[in-house]
């Protein structure tokens, strides 16, 4: 399933190991289950009530998702929408529309920096985040303008009935810049509505820390290094109710004539999106809007991107930059600290 395969896809914060339950008393360690769903490995884990079922809940609803929503599964409504393509409007489930309406929400607010109809560059450039790191040939430039002409949000029409067309043959919405962050947020509602007051949600990176650690008011959140994937982190960050997802240029990528070619496509050039940005995380109440604006904000980069977000008002982020510069909101200050004596730490102001 390659629900983040196109635009934005790993999140690279890791949870810091310091959470009360590592001990060797049963009863303090968190209840958890590990899958493979949404071509990722899922983890959830919760700290307060230890019934299974809360879990075969959240998993089963997962799967749901995965069903209706992977661009890879031939029955999925977003398949049927692409095989309709220039044909006819497809109905879909209420959640469905949901996620296509909030992808068309992000991509009009960021001109397209985030990019529903991004599917057809997706499959062209097929950067799969396998062991491949070298390449003999990059897609023509004809080629790409030929896939350019396909990718348009504003060709996505949502109609009355929970309809969903594209309104040319060709196009494809692929969903794997947002549909983790709405599965995300649905493992909060379901662990909430069971009474889970501590845990914390990771959909292969997308993070989700429901309440506070035991005997403490916040999880501590390690955001990767892109300099050095190999489990460091350059920062930690307290969070509490809250999503944290990152988007970087260093998990998925090919090599080519020396140049690397990574998984982020720019809808406005065709090829992996070029400028300062090596990673940006956003700290969201909603993980569907910390998904989407990941990778908006990866294109835009730090001065367009941290104008979306002061229009916005109730997101944060974090952007690293090649330069080594890290740029952190004022008002996240006193919860952020920088580990990584290499980085120059900026603060945002806005």
């Amino acid at each position: 399933m390659k629900l983040k395969r196109p635009i934005a896809f790993i999140i690279i914060a890791i949870i810091i190991l310091t959470v009360t339950g590592c001990t060797t008393n049963k009863k303090q360690e968190p209840l958890t289950r590990t899958e493979f769903l949404m071509d990722t490995v899922i983890t959830l884990k919760i700290y307060d009530k230890q019934d299974k079922k809360i879990l075969d809940e959240a998993i089963n609803r997962l799967k749901e998702i995965e069903n209706r929503m992977s661009v890879t599964i031939d029955t999925s409504d977003v398949s049927q929408i692409n095989k309709n393509a220039g044909i006819k409007p497809i109905k879909v489930h209420d959640d469905v529309y949901y996620v296509i309406e909030k992808a068309k929400y992000f991509a009009t607010i960021s001109d397209g920096a985030y990019e529903p109809t991004i599917g057809p560059l997706v499959d062209l450039w097929n950067i799969t985040g396998t062991d491949e790191k070298e390449r003999s040939t990059i897609p023509s430039e004809a080629e790409i303008k030929e896939k350019m002409a396909l990718v348009n949000y504003k060709g996505l029409q949502l109609m009355e009935g929970n309809s969903v067309y594209l309104n040319r043959k060709g196009m494809k919405i692929d969903l794997g810049g947002i549909v983790k962050g709405y599965a995300a947020d649905e493992m909060k509602r379901i662990f909430l509505e069971n009474g889970v007051k501590s845990a914390i949600i990771d959909l292969g990176g997308n993070i989700y820390a429901i309440g506070g650690k035991k005997n403490s008011n916040m999880w501590k959140i390690g955001i990767q290094d892109p300099f050095d994937i190999t489990g460091n982190y350059i920062g930690i960050i307290n969070i509490k109710d809250k999503s944290i997802v990152t988007s970087g240029d260093y998990e998925r990528y090919f090599m080519y004539k020396g140049e690397r070619y990574h998984h982020i496509i720019d809808s406005k050039t065709g090829y992996p999106s070029k400028n300062e940005v090596a990673g940006v995380s956003i700290i969201s109440d909603k993980s569907i809007n910390g998904d989407a604006l990941s990778t908006a904000l990866f294109i835009l980069g730090v001065d367009k991107g941290t104008e979306l977000i002061k229009k916005l008002g109730d997101v944060d982020a974090i952007f690293i930059t090649k330069q080594k510069e890290i740029y952190v909101p004022e008002r996240l200050t006193n919860n952020f600290t920088l580990t990584n004596n290499n980085l120059k730490l900026i603060t945002n102001p806005y």
